[in-house]
């Protein structure tokens, strides 16, 4: 290659060079030296930089399309979700012969809990189970309960615990099937104050006004440690506390150290160190309320002697 060609070349790879960025002493000794190595090691190098930007350029092409892929994958699940929770709907619509069945609006709630509807699901139980309208049975209705508990919808946790306290009196505390399993010795510490409140109230309400057993006893106790452990609030510590205080020399009673409820196991040492925070809260009006709990369960467990004979008694001591 004659020098004028090199110099040509040199140039013409300067110019691209150049808009690459190329340092300009690289670019000044190759148009002004126009030495043969020099331009071999440029060839070379611009090989290599074409190379890989043709891989970089492949690279973002190839993710790009999988991410409108992902995208369209996600909203046709989503379209798919949306469809179902609308034909789980139709399942409330009255029949030519009357009302919806029970075992179809069940069917219905339970379909949207699964779909990721519960806040509709649990919305729509407002109408269906309460006094007057039981559309559902009490444990369809529990399970919804319990699925707007675990959703992340704070609105959802709150219609959920409203209803649970709404409706605790036809609850049983010695039925599994009675008691959304979200909170049967477990607790979710990011729970609103005011939903906090209402499950507590409710736990309670379901517990003094069923029968004076040993298992709802033991019941009780269960569940209220595991919101006295679980939650980081001194002022629900102290309340949870002052309902276990309440409890505690009942529970010597029983003649044992070790309870079993569910998937819980609590010793009668961890309730007496819990109902050694029972504290007084600051708002007096929710001291009041709690001390007004405290008694009533103090009252309720004062007769409870009888043993269990319900259906489902002996699974309640199963871990």
């Amino acid at each position: 290659m004659s020098r004028d060609s090199r110099r040509l070349v040199a140039a013409s790879i300067g110019v691209f060079f150049l808009a690459a960025g190329l340092p300009a002493a690289l670019l000044h000794g190759l148009i002004g030296g126009g030495e043969t190595k020099q331009l071999t090691a440029v060839l070379t190098f611009i090989g290599v930089l074409v190379t890989a930007s043709v891989s970089l350029i492949g690279l973002m092409v190839n993710h790009q399309a999988e991410r409108r892929l992902a995208q369209e994958q996600n909203e046709r699940q989503r379209q798919l979700r949306l469809d179902a929770a609308m034909r789980a709907g139709q399942l409330f619509s009255p029949t030519e012969s009357g009302p919806a069945h029970p075992a179809a609006m069940a069917s219905g709630l339970l379909a949207l809990t699964r779909l990721d509807h519960s806040d509709l699901a649990v919305a729509l139980l407002v109408d269906l189970w309460s006094e007057g309208a039981e559309g559902v049975s009490d444990e369809t209705a529990i399970l919804v309960i319990d699925a707007a508990l675990r959703s992340a919808s704070p609105n959802s946790q709150l219609v959920a615990a409203e209803l649970l306290c709404r409706n605790a009196r036809r609850l049983s505390a010695c039925q599994s099937l009675h008691w959304p399993s979200a909170v049967d010795g477990f607790w979710n510490p990011s729970f609103k104050p005011k939903t906090k409140l209402l499950i507590i109230d409710a736990l309670a309400r379901m517990t003094k006004e069923g029968p004076s057993v040993e298992g709802a006893l033991r019941s009780i106790a269960v569940r209220l440690y595991g919101i006295w452990r679980d939650d980081p609030d001194e002022h629900v510590r102290g309340c949870i506390g002052k309902l276990i205080k309440a409890l505690v020399p009942f529970l010597h009673g029983l003649g044992y150290q070790e309870i079993i409820h569910g998937a819980q196991k609590v010793m009668v040492s961890d309730l007496e160190r819990a109902a050694a925070s029972a504290a007084e809260n600051p708002d007096g009006y929710l001291d009041k309320l709690s001390t007004q709990l405290a008694n009533d369960l103090k009252g309720w467990a004062q007769n409870c002697r009888e043993q269990p004979s319900a259906p489902g008694a002996l699974a309640t001591a199963a871990v």
